[in-house]
C-alpha cells in the first residue's frame, strides 16, 4: 500500500510539470513570434522609407533579406534557449516540424496578413513550441502529433499552391 502511494505521488506532479512546460513553451513561442514579426515589420518600414526617397528609381534593398535573417536567428536562438530553460529534450523531427510551422506561419502572415499584429498569428507562433513540448509528454503525444499535422498540412499545401502560381 505504501509503495503504491509513493508511485502515485511523483506521477501527479509530472503531469502538472508537463502541462506547465507546454504552457511555458507556448508563451515563449508567442514571444518569439512577436520578436520575429517586429523584425520583419522594421525591415519592411526601413525599405519603404528608403524607397520613398527615390520613387522613380528601381528600389532594391537588402532590408527584406535582413528581416528574414533576423527572424531566423531570433527563432533558432529563441527555440534553443526556450527548450533548454524548460528542460524539454525534443526529437529532431519535432524541432524540424516546429521550425517549418513557424516559417510557414511567418511567410503566410507576411503575404495574407500584411505583417499586422493579430491573435491568429500569435496563436500559430505559440503552437510550434507548445506542440514540441507536448510531443515529449507520453500523455499528450498523440493529440499533439495530430494537432501538428492538422496545422502544418494546410500551410504546406498553401505554400505549394502559391509557388505553382
Amino acid at each position: 500500500m505504501r509503495s503504491a502511494a509513493r508511485e502515485d505521488g511523483p506521477s501527479a506532479p509530472r503531469v502538472s510539470d508537463d502541462r506547465l512546460k507546454v504552457l511555458g513553451a507556448a508563451v515563449g513561442g508567442a514571444a518569439i513570434g512577436w520578436a520575429g514579426l517586429e523584425i520583419q515589420r522594421w525591415a519592411d518600414a526601413a525599405e519603404s522609407r528608403v524607397c520613398r526617397r527615390h520613387p522613380l528609381d528601381g528600389c532594391l534593398t537588402l532590408y527584406p533579406e535582413m528581416g528574414i535573417a533576423g527572424w531566423i536567428a531570433v527563432t533558432l536562438v529563441g527555440f534553443v534557449v526556450l527548450l533548454w530553460v524548460l528542460d524539454v529534450r525534443p526529437l529532431a523531427g519535432t524541432v524540424t516540424a516546429c521550425l517549418a510551422l513557424s516559417l510557414c506561419t511567418l511567410m503566410t502572415w507576411a503575404d495574407v496578413g500584411g505583417l499586422a499584429r493579430s491573435w491568429i498569428f500569435y496563436a500559430l507562433s505559440a503552437a510550434g513550441p507548445g506542440l514540441v513540448a507536448a510531443i515529449r509528454s507520453p500523455r499528450m503525444r498523440l493529440p499533439a502529433s495530430i494537432a501538428l499535422a492538422v496545422l502544418l498540412a494546410p500551410l504546406v499545401v498553401w505554400l505549394g499552391w502559391r509557388a505553382a502560381r
